[in-house]
């Protein structure tokens, strides 16, 4: 077989592989964000611990900007009553990295000051040891 052949196939048997393996990231990154934000609304430390990446950092009205850690330490002035995203789109950059975004309603207090009722939020997640974490999360306010 020539190269060139032999290269087309395996380029063909890789992009139809691809969708595939999209999907498998797509579902494993959902059910990751239920975990965290789960935990976050349980005030579960060493979860978010466990769904974060060391260097994690997070940009919030209500919070400011935050570690991982600074974020951990803060939780139990979190109260939060509801989170309720909307449709998420998850945007798969590459095996190891996506892109999440979805409108976002909260209801809760932060050192005593209600959050934002309505945020678009982003984040972005990677796959570390065969474990999707999230990096970066960043919730944006919308007016009413």
């Amino acid at each position: 077989m020539h190269t060139l052949t032999r290269f087309v196939l395996s380029a063909a048997l890789l992009a139809a592989a691809s969708p595939a393996r999209a999907e498998d990231a797509t579902k494993e990154i959902e059910k990751a964000i239920a975990a965290l934000n789960d935990a976050f609304k349980a005030g579960d430390g060493a979860l978010v611990k466990a769904l974060e990446t060391d260097d994690h950092l997070s940009v919030t009205a209500w919070g400011g900007t935050q570690t991982r850690e600074e974020s951990i330490k803060t939780l139990p002035e979190l109260k939060l009553s509801a989170y309720t995203p909307a449709k998420m789109k998850i945007t798969v950059l590459g095996p190891d990295a996506a892109l999440v975004t979805y409108p976002l309603e909260m209801k809760g207090t932060y050192k005593g000051k209600d959050v934002p009722a309505k945020s678009f939020a982003s984040a972005v997640w990677v796959r570390k040891g065969g474990k999707w974490l999230e990096h970066y999360y960043q919730e944006t306010p919308l007016e009413k």
